[in-house]
């Protein structure tokens, strides 16, 4: 939640003032939205058996709805831009875009003042709510909507959404911002980077292939000495035997690594851009096409040489004690859609050409030919397509390469 110096002065000042009242008068809890308190004049809000009720009028307002009393049915109607909100007097069931919703308490006419639930009101009006009790102080804040890094492509009537994605996110990404659910809701496909949802990959007999030695060496045999000392450390402090990666390729050692480290995150593959998507063309029942594929995503980590792999496997290892959380600077780049900033991590992979080379540019080409391909389908359709946000900026990117085939790209 915000805090706010204002707030906090108020707040201050309110309670030196309280304390020489009668305990017989509490002090009716304050109001505040986005760090501005409301002000209720001589209708103030008042908490009966539990439950903060709140002039309607006064802080429906505020949150920008439009109000409309109907005196025969004692019914108020709020509309906002995303909710229209329907309560009766004395009723305990409300209705949020015509869908029936139950309150803690009914709605109340005192003194010609009608009064609501706050909670409530404040949930169905899309903004979060924490109570502060030791100073009777209600904070309201806007939810910030992810915004993400969304492009829109057109070539006659065939219409390419295209989203940066991050592959792994938490609850904090959700919600998306309107105009990317709008996209997602005009499209006749959803084109990832590889549809995990297919039944026709076996994953396991995939990574049985390339990620395991089959020539009788082992990890040591492949790392240097500094490299694998520092493996056995970790494997010890884990409380594992320190064999236990040892018939893996580094590549695939890196991401055994990663996925412990996750379970203990609060970031998951099941919350990143990419499956949110894959779950919602499931329930839309539209098609997942892929612009890659599994086997090609592992046999280019196969094809990493023995120093980048090595590489790769120190910077799983380190991630167990490195205490900056790297993932989540990515998911606040996310959801401000800090374009500079995914610039920027772009072309700091070019320090390493070999990786540079291979996970984005070469790739890069290959995704631009596959929207092209979409952009020149024979039948007009929308694609909605999701790859990873690090693909799409610098003059590598797969941006500026549809913007090379004459194509005009604009950012929503």
């Amino acid at each position: 939640m915000k805090r706010f110096t204002a707030f906090i002065a108020a707040l201050l000042l309110s309670l030196s003032l309280a304390t020489g009242a009668s305990a017989a008068a509490p002090t009716p809890p304050s109001i505040w939205i986005d760090g501005q308190p409301v002000k209720f004049g001589e209708q103030k809000p008042f908490i009966q058996n539990g439950v903060t009720f709140v002039p309607v009028r006064m802080l429906l307002e505020e949150l920008a709805f439009e109000l409309d009393w109907n005196e025969k049915l004692r019914v108020v109607t709020a509309t906002g831009d995303k909710a229209t909100i329907i309560l009766e007097i004395d009723r305990k069931t409300a209705y949020v875009n015509s869908k029936p919703q139950e309150l803690d308490a009914a709605p109340k006419i005192l003194n010609k003042t009608t009064y609501v639930p706050l909670r409530f009101i404040i949930s169905a009006s899309g903004y979060e709510i924490e109570w502060l009790e030791d100073v009777r102080a209600v904070l309201i804040d806007t939810i910030q909507e992810s915004r993400g890094f969304m492009y829109k492509v057109e070539n006659g009537e065939n219409v390419v959404y295209l989203l940066g994605s991050i592959h792994v996110g938490n609850d904090a990404m959700y919600p998306l911002r309107d105009e990317i659910t709008d996209a997602f809701q005009e499209a006749d496909f959803l084109s990832v980077e590889v549809n995990g949802e297919s039944d026709e990959v076996d994953y396991e007999k995939l990574l049985g292939n390339l990620g395991y030695y089959k020539d009788g060496t082992t990890l040591r045999n492949h790392l240097s000495t500094e490299g694998y000392e520092a493996v056995v450390q970790l494997l010890t402090d884990l409380e594992l035997e320190t064999n236990t990666l040892d018939t893996l390729k580094p590549w695939f050692a890196s991401f055994v690594l990663d996925s412990w480290l996750q379970e203990d995150s609060e970031f998951e593959a099941e919350l990143g851009i990419d499956q949110y998507f894959m779950d919602q063309a499931i329930k839309k029942e539209i098609p997942i096409l892929e612009l890659e594929s599994a086997e090609l995503q592992y046999r280019m980590f196969d094809n990493f040489s023995a120093e980048l792999q090595e590489g790769m496997l120190m910077g799983s290892v380190y991630g167990f004690y490195n205490e900056s959380d790297s993932v989540q600077d990515l998911s606040s780049m996310w959801v401000d859609g800090d374009i500079e900033m995914l610039t920027e991590l772009a072309e700091d992979t070019k320090s390493n050409e070999e990786y540079y080379n291979a996970v984005l540019r070469d790739r890069n080409v290959g995704m631009a030919e596959g929207i092209d391909g979409y952009l020149n389908n024979k039948e007009a359709s929308t694609f909605f397509v999701v790859v990873g946000a690090l693909h799409l900026p610098g003059e590598d990117g797969v941006v500026a390469l549809l913007e090379e085939m004459g194509y005009t790209v604009t950012r929503i």
